[in-house]
């Protein structure tokens, strides 16, 4: 676990090697070795790595967390591993990625449920606002081990007929969020703890704002916008759970379009019209519980 090398150089290109570090204060129940790490690292490596790395699971380990608990770690566990990580950074500062990241909850198939797509959303937010220099989930396909599955895509043991290679919900929610993610992050506030709100800039023009309802009720919410001159429409996809598996539904919904199968998403997420409406009496739009709206406003 010393080093990630990312880049390649069988043409003369620049290999970058990166350092992992502990992303949290030690526990008490830590190894000797674990405990010094990163003490270890900044004696022996100094400033030679180009970039350093941080892994975090987020949930309590392997505990069978309920959906409220999973989704209050985002905000508060990647603001202070960004900056414990800095603060051990004993030499010159350099680029910090998030080079792995799930949750650990177990028990009801937590991890390829809806919820962890919402959560996936905010851990996208959370890493730009803290400026992460780049986020890498964890990871493409896994074992399903009864639902305890990191994977974003089904390697072909998911029972119950489940196609090989079929998105789970957490797929749904990162390409919505690369969708509707603009260029630049913008300040942004939400006047209802339970609603996080993430706002870009498009250079094109256009505002995005990407909105969590971490609430198990339904939010009724108006976007006010400043320093930015409005078009005349705004267009946005709703992602919700369905009524499977309690508060952990292993189906997402796009803007009410559900899977072919029992879990995952729609086949066609890619062509599902937004839905669309005037700004001329403000921007407003419903948010059912426990979901993720994005959101793009016309330029004017």
């Amino acid at each position: 676990r010393i080093t990630e090398i990312v880049g390649v150089n069988s043409d003369g290109k620049t290999i970058y090697i990166g350092a992992v570090m502990s992303e949290s204060a030690p526990q008490s129940w830590w190894t000797a070795t674990a405990t010094n790490w990163n003490t270890g690292l900044m004696s022996g490596a100094g400033s030679y790595p180009d970039f350093y790395i941080a892994h975090n699971y987020y949930t309590p380990y392997q505990t069978n967390a309920n959906a409220a608990t999973i989704l209050a770690t985002p905000q508060s566990v990647t603001q202070t591993m960004m900056d414990y990580v800095k603060q051990q950074i004993t030499t010159t500062q350099k680029p910090i990625i998030l080079g792995e990241w799930n949750i650990t909850s177990q028990g009801q198939k937590q991890q390829v449920s809806h919820i962890n797509g919402l959560h996936a959303t905010m851990i996208l937010g959370e890493a730009i606002k803290n400026k992460f220099g780049m986020t890498a989930r964890w990871d493409l396909a896994n074992a399903w081990s009864d639902g305890n599955d990191h994977g974003m895509f089904n390697i072909g043991d998911e029972p119950g007929g489940i196609p090989k290679w079929n998105p789970r919900p957490a797929f749904y929610h990162m390409y919505f969020f690369q969708k509707y993610c603009g260029d630049r992050l913008v300040s942004s506030t939400s006047s209802d703890a339970n609603v996080v709100s993430y706002a870009t800039s498009f250079s094109s023009g256009e505002t995005g704002v990407i909105l969590v309802n971490k609430s198990s009720n339904a939010k009724a919410t108006e976007i006010k916008v400043t320093n930015f001159k409005k078009g005349t429409n705004f267009y946005w996809y709703t992602l919700t759970g369905s009524n499977d598996n309690g508060e952990f539904s292993a189906k997402t919904l796009v803007n009410g379009n559900g899977p072919s199968v029992a879990t995952g998403g729609p086949d066609n997420y890619d062509a599902i019209a937004p839905y669309a409406a005037s700004t001329a009496n403000g921007i407003k739009i419903s948010l059912p519980a426990m979901s993720s709206v994005f959101l793009v406003i016309q330029k004017k």
